[in-house]
């Protein structure tokens, strides 16, 4: 069996709440796409510059990668956990 979540069906009331979601956190995912491609632009040049990628930015970029992935594991309906910040904020 893989580590993928398994989904569980809303109770059918909460759909339209879930739509709700689904749109802002469709916003929210283009929002963060954009700036997981600056995050990276930017590391680019930190590390032409300096010789070695700096350890914020690859931390900051990991932490929006997981969240990123919390966002579409939600809009794919694999899971029914909310991503922040109606609910936690991925970690490690």
């Amino acid at each position: 069996m893989s580590g993928v979540p398994q989904t569980v069906a809303p109770p059918p009331g909460d759909l339209g709440v879930r739509a709700l979601y689904m749109l802002l956190f469709a916003v929210v995912f283009w929002i963060v796409s954009w700036t997981l491609a600056v995050t990276a632009i930017a590391q680019l040049l930190v590390r032409l510059s300096t010789g070695h990628p700096s350890a914020e930015l690859a931390r900051f970029g990991g932490g929006l990668g997981r969240y990123t992935r919390q966002i579409i594991e939600y809009l794919t309906f694999v899971t029914e956990r909310v991503p922040y910040p109606m609910g936690e904020f991925p970690v490690q």
